[in-house]
């Protein structure tokens, strides 16, 4: 229950079964403080998450692909967080809403503090604790696939970024294969056919 898949390393003995009993017994406040939590998270403006959700997309790119990194242009250089804005403007609101809501529990002060022991959001650590935090992420079984989901995601709004793919030789453009769910509709020369008949 104490290690839940987690890297802790503890082992069962007295004092882990004591603090087991202490956490389970304090479920009902978790849950209370939850609803709560949730329920607050309903007054905030459609506004406010947006511009939250700017935040954290913005601070991830660059942590992803900072500056002096591998590749010369940062995150921030190429504007990959406004690629990725105006990417989930396109998606169906039920992708757009899944991984606005992974992005939120990756920021959340609960998983900062259980991974790094900081009482902080992923958006106000410094660059180096954004990327052992990102690190225990990437190496947890459980948490893999929420990761390179947001790892993805940050990716097109990089490397679909000329300065980036012309670095390494590629001459573009870069452009990822099309989701079965896009319909761009007709094109500009299509006309509709008309239902009625001419006289």
């Amino acid at each position: 229950m104490l290690n839940s898949g987690l890297p802790l390393g503890l082992t069962r003995n007295t004092s882990t079964d004591l603090a087991a009993l202490v956490i389970f017994a304090t479920y009902p406040v978790w849950f209370y403080l939850g609803a709560e939590l949730g329920r607050a998270g309903h007054r905030i403006t459609q506004a406010q998450r947006i511009k939250e959700r700017s935040r954290i997309i913005r601070e991830l790119a660059e942590a992803e692909y900072p500056k002096g990194g591998a590749i010369p242009a940062s995150a921030d250089d190429v504007d990959a967080a406004g690629s990725v804005e105006s990417l989930l403007l396109e998606v169906p609101p039920l992708f757009d809403d899944a991984i606005t809501t992974l992005l939120f529990v990756f920021d959340s002060r609960f998983f900062v503090l259980a991974f790094t022991g900081r009482w902080k959001r992923f958006v106000d650590l410094d660059l180096e604790e954004k990327e052992r935090y990102m690190e225990v992420w990437k190496s947890n079984t459980f948490l893999l696939s929420i990761a390179q989901i947001l790892r993805f995601t940050v990716s097109y709004g990089y490397y679909t970024k000329s300065m980036v793919y012309s670095s390494f030789g590629y001459n573009g453009p870069m452009v990822p294969d099309v989701p079965p769910w896009y319909n761009p509709g007709p094109s500009a020369g299509e006309r509709p056919a008309s239902s009625g008949s001419s006289g």
